[in-house]
């Protein structure tokens, strides 16, 4: 632009630090890369050595992702207690935008996020197990799919009453965080399903857990979806007095 002199100026407007939500998401991909490089070192590791007890024992079962109580569980509920945050600070910043219906939306969604990063960290979900065992032949494909009944019946029923919820939020942070949850729970039930059909194939140990890393890495990546998903709503800025956040509508 021109000042008054006449001469020609370039302005450098303020620095949005949109792109910082993006970095966050590299950040927690590459983490979550380096967990399942563990996974996997932990299995050839096992392989080969065969451990029965001891101190290598408990390090390898702590890195390996087909365990609950692991670092990769560990990880999911991390992220999962990140998304709950993320979705408390849109409600407080919709609030602020004069959108009550919003911030209502977001409180639910940070509380689904908490309960599923609970579920994770104490494997709340392995009490399904139980439950089949109970209701169908032990010997039964039913019995053997073990928690992923109960599980899909849950979520099935969780995503309907979220409905209300998902449609009061901007589109574009709606359609980015189904996509995450769509990734996690295809990871999560479609991975246990495939794995049950390899145990009653017979399988080796090593193509069984190779599916494990799948469906632990599909749930912390659609977790790291849903998290950009919730994030598409704040904006940052750069101000003088340093970083500003606001309510990103979409309009």
């Amino acid at each position: 632009m021109k000042d008054p002199a006449g001469r020609l100026r370039f302005i450098t407007p303020p620095a949005p630090l949109d792109d910082a939500r993006y970095v966050i998401g590299r950040a927690l991909l590459l983490v979550s890369a380096a967990i399942m490089a563990l996974h996997a070192v932990s299995v050839v590791v096992r392989i080969r050595t065969r451990p029965e007890a001891g101190a290598l024992a408990d390090v390898l079962a702590l890195l390996n992702g087909g365990h609950e109580r692991s670092l990769a569980s560990w990880w999911t509920a991390a992220l999962l207690v990140t998304c709950s945050v993320a979705a408390l600070l849109a409600a407080r910043l919709a609030r602020g935008d004069g959108d009550p219906r919003a911030g209502r939306a977001w409180v639910v969604l940070a509380v689904v996020f908490a309960l599923l990063s609970l579920d994770e960290a104490v494997s709340l979900h392995e009490r399904g197990a139980e439950w089949a065992g109970a209701v169908f032949d032990s010997g039964s494909v039913l019995a053997r799919l073990g928690w992923t009944l109960p599980a899909a019946a849950i979520i099935v029923v969780s995503l309907a009453a979220l409905v209300p919820a998902f449609r009061a939020i901007p589109s574009r942070s709606r359609s980015i965080i189904v996509a995450g949850l769509a990734t996690s729970i295809a990871g999560a039930l479609g991975m246990e399903v495939v794995n049950v059909l390899l145990v009653d194939a017979g399988a080796r140990y090593l193509w069984r857990h190779l599916v494990m890393a799948i469906e632990e890495a599909a749930e912390m990546a659609g977790v790291v979806i849903a998290l950009l998903g919730v994030l598409t709503t704040v904006r940052v800025s750069g101000t003088d007095r340093g970083v500003a956040l606001a309510y990103d509508a979409g309009r």
